[in-house]
């Protein structure tokens, strides 16, 4: 079909106009916490030996100050402790190994070079970049909270899902990403999307963390989706709602119908794969590869359904197999077929 030079005339000048008058790069408040954190560098980290299930390790000195630090810039006042028994999350993760396909594994054992389990993180799970001599960013470890990992994968989903809507007696919203809700999925689709940040910094798709300064309109990947972090230019077009869409707000401001509905219906024509991936840039990135993996490598669903007075309908269903995923679907392609090579 040809194209129409008044229609895309139209639309530049649309978007010219609504773009802001004004947009300055916001300073990056982990730029030295990344670069310069020592229980971040690869010198102070055990060696890539066997295979990524078995690098799990008690919360040490290094790594617990890792944490407050990067706690106290989220002026997050909780004090993260050592998980006291690691067996059954090392049995937990031996599983999610022996299931994993053999391309995600081959990353995974290259990339990731620890897994703290603690608790009091303050968050489900946190990603920390790990350098080498020279600052080149060589892979990551993860932390994860075993405290909020009880639930089945639906159940946690759903839940996370509900903290970015205000209670309602009449509408609610569900996510389904398997039939057998199990809480080893929980953990699996967790641990993909940490992956999902350390592939993005260190295969060079993203900004460095260690930025002080992150410019995501010199990435191709983020093209016409992000300018910074936590700016979109979808905010000055067609979806000026997206800066309201924030999770864990213990006062969230966001009806769930019908405001939430929308909001769902837009998302299907960016290039966000999920409600969270909306919230900024990084998790944009990351959400689509765990999407990926879940939806393409393990052949699992992705769906968000809405209830309102007993009625239901899916609202997304698999977005990373449909146009906004695209350029996602087709970098990961390319990333797990050189793990192949």
């Amino acid at each position: 079909m040809r194209s129409n030079p008044y229609l895309i005339s139209l639309f530049l000048f649309l978007f010219w106009v609504c773009t802001p008058t004004s947009f300055s790069l916001p300073e990056n408040p982990y730029a030295d916490w990344a670069k310069d954190n020592i229980g971040l560098q690869e010198k102070n980290l055990p060696a890539l030996d066997g295979n990524w299930n078995t690098r799990v390790y008690p919360l040490d000195s290094n790594r617990l100050d890792t944490l407050i630090a990067i706690n106290a810039i989220d002026e997050i006042t909780d004090v993260p402790k050592p998980t006291k028994d690691l067996s059954p999350w090392e049995k937990e993760l031996n599983q999610i190994f022996q299931l994993m396909p053999k391309e995600l594994n081959a990353l995974t054992n290259s990339l990731v070079y620890g897994i703290y389990f603690v608790t009091d993180l303050g968050s489900t799970g946190l990603t920390g970049i790990v350098r080498n001599k020279e600052g080149k960013p060589i892979g990551g470890i993860i932390f994860l909270d075993s405290n909020l990992l009880m639930d089945g994968s639906n159940d946690w989903a759903t839940k996370k899902e509900a903290t970015a809507f205000l209670p309602s007696k009449d509408h609610s919203i569900r996510v389904h990403l398997d039939d057998t809700n199990s809480k080893q999925i929980t953990l699996r689709f967790i641990i993909l999307h940490e992956l999902g940040h350390i592939v993005s910094i260190v295969q060079g798709q993203a900004p460095d963390f260690s930025e002080t300064q992150r410019d995501f309109r010199k990435f191709p990947l983020y093209d016409g989706i992000w300018w910074s972090e936590t700016y979109s230019p979808y905010e000055a077009t067609f979806f000026p709602e997206r800066y309201k869409i924030k999770f864990y707000q213990s006062a969230p401001t966001l009806s769930l119908f019908p405001e939430g509905k929308l909001i769902y219906k837009k998302l299907t024509n960016t290039g966000f794969v999920s409600l969270y991936a909306a919230t900024n840039a990084d998790d944009t990135y990351a959400e689509a590869f765990a999407q990926y993996a879940h939806v393409y490598l393990y052949k699992n669903e992705y769906k968000v359904i809405l209830t309102s007075n007993g009625i239901s309908e899916t609202l997304l269903h698999d977005p990373i197999r449909k146009e906004g995923g695209r350029r996602f679907r087709e970098t990961f392609q390319t990333i797990f077929a050189n793990q192949n090579l």
